[in-house]
């Protein structure tokens, strides 16, 4: 199953490698949840908990859990469009005076029709069929079973760090994706070093399981040697880019053998 958005920083290009290597686990919680790529694609678990600190990413996963319908006729009557984007972009900038399907669909447009899936900057291109079209198979994956998907789910609004330490059991398996420290990605905003300390340090003394996505860091390399933690880091293409062909490092970590699962 793929994730209904398409989002930046998401990890659909990463799957490969990340699926693989998920631990068995009882709990599930992803404090980071954005696009949800690997939730989507992953083996549903027991007990399963998304988070994201985004008001309009938590308002979204709602509406599609509890007012599929009405949200799936806003999407279907949806064209590839940059006044229906610029629409989009005054719901999701002033979200509480409209209803929340309202808001849900402006964020499912701000990411499917923005310039590399980021919000604020529509996806204009030489080849607008291409676009287009892509628009239209959007539309056509939104379906139902995405709804289902999460009828056992709990959805929270929360800072990442509280849920950690909240959610933390031997049990527990947390995958991270947190935003890029000091990067803009569109939803969010003032992600910096203090925040990803702060992350790192209470990764350090979790019962659960955790595997992390992120660029490299010092911080997290200087963690990685204190704690013995595992890594695989991939060089990756970075499409959320004009200039194309541009690569990155996506640092996978985690508190248990990679090699093992």
């Amino acid at each position: 199953m793929k994730t209904p958005i398409s989002y930046y920083g998401g990890k659909q290009s990463m799957l490969k490698h990340i699926l693989p290597i998920i631990p068995e686990h009882h709990v599930y919680v992803e404090p980071f949840f954005g696009g949800g790529a690997v939730f989507f694609a992953k083996e549903p678990a027991d007990v399963e908990i998304i988070n994201d600190y985004n008001a309009n990413v938590v308002n979204f996963y709602h509406q599609l859990k509890t007012n599929y319908k009405e949200l799936k006729k806003l999407i279907d009557a949806t064209p590839y469009s940059r006044d229906v984007y610029k629409q989009a972009m005054v719901v999701y900038e002033n979200p509480f005076i409209f209803r929340p399907e309202v808001r849900a669909w402006a964020f499912w447009v701000g990411t499917i029709q923005g310039f590399s899936n980021k919000i604020g900057s529509w996806r204009s291109s030489t080849t607008r069929s291409k676009e287009a079209k892509l628009n239209f198979n959007k539309k056509l994956l939104f379906d139902e079973v995405l709804s289902q998907r999460l009828d056992f789910v709990q959805i929270e609004n929360k800072d990442a760090v509280e849920l950690i330490k909240k959610q933390d059991t031997p049990e527990t398996f947390f995958y991270l994706d947190p935003p890029y420290v000091d990067s803009n990605q569109g939803h969010y905003g003032g992600y910096t070093q203090e925040h990803f300390n702060e992350l790192i340090d209470t990764l350090k003394t979790i019962k659960g399981k955790f595997l992390m996505s992120s660029y490299p860091n010092e911080y997290l390399t200087a963690a990685r040697t204190e704690c013995s933690w595992f890594n695989d880091d991939k060089d990756m293409v970075l499409s959320a880019s004009r200039n194309s062909n541009k690569r990155k490092v996506e640092a996978l970590t985690a508190n248990y053998d990679l090699k093992s699962v």
